[in-house]
């Protein structure tokens, strides 16, 4: 008899002997016949190892409501077919379009997905992941009404809000800030109580409304009266075409630390 070195696989470890192979890929000695010019490994079935997590579920989870529109959305969309199945539909939902994209737009993503490549190109994807997380659930919060719902989910599964009233459809120990045409689509801020937190969106999703600087500044001094750390979501701030500010730091005292 003589051996012929050869890789297996896990799989193939249960007729080789434990001093022989490890759980990893690893060269092992098999026997071979001298007249025989090929080893043949015949594996017998594994004893199946069942692992079970002890994992509590976040409890949270379950005040959520159906806050997000796009699946709404797709549901009417879904039934609107399934009544009349020759509709015609323009899908304007989330990240999906009906015609195709026009190729000034597919250049110019197709451009800056190539800066990816480069060192001086790469942005990574920034603090946004961890800006929720960093606040804990022991705080309070305040958003604009009407505001994106992930505002509203998002504190809801950090445990930083209360139980959802059906009543009102709100949720309780959050501020909701009312921004209507009568107001400009800006809160009255002398209504608005103190929280730890101010979720405040320019433009505004889905109002569209661009705060001015007097605002802003109104905002950035209520602030900094009540102790507030406001989260500022600029993501439309590019199709502003009037002198709005881009940013919550073109006001002054905005970066302040106290």
């Amino acid at each position: 008899m003589s051996s012929i070195s050869c890789m297996i696989s896990s799989s193939s470890s249960t007729f080789l002997a434990s001093s022989s192979f490890s759980s990893r890929t690893r060269n092992a000695c098999l026997p071979m016949a001298k007249r025989v010019n090929t080893c043949k490994c015949v594996a017998t079935p594994q004893d199946k190892i069942e692992y079970k997590t002890n994992v509590s579920r976040n409890s949270n989870m379950s005040k959520l409501q159906a806050g997000y529109l796009f699946p709404e959305i797709a549901r009417r969309r879904s039934a609107h077919l399934l009544k009349y199945p020759d509709a015609q539909i323009i899908s304007l939902g989330i990240g999906d379009t009906t015609e195709p994209i026009p190729e000034v737009i597919t250049s110019a993503m197709a451009n800056k997905a190539h800066e990816l490549s480069t060192v001086e190109g790469y942005s990574g994807y920034g603090a946004e992941q961890g800006a929720k997380v960093m606040f804990g659930s022991n705080v309070t919060v305040a958003v604009q009404d009407p505001s994106y719902p992930a505002y509203v989910d998002s504190s809801v599964i950090m445990g930083q809000t209360g139980q959802f009233n059906t009543d009102v459809q709100k949720y309780g120990n959050i501020e909701y800030m009312r921004c209507t045409p009568e107001n400009g689509f800006f809160p009255d801020l002398s209504t608005v109580s103190r929280t730890d937190i101010i979720f405040f969106c320019s433009p505004n999703n889905p109002t569209g409304a661009a705060a001015t600087r007097e605002q802003l500044t109104q905002l950035v001094g209520f602030a900094k009266k009540n102790g507030s750390i406001i989260v500022y979501d600029s993501a439309y701030a590019v199709y502003m075409s009037e002198d709005n500010p881009r940013s919550i730091f073109e006001i002054p005292g905005a970066e302040d630390d106290d």
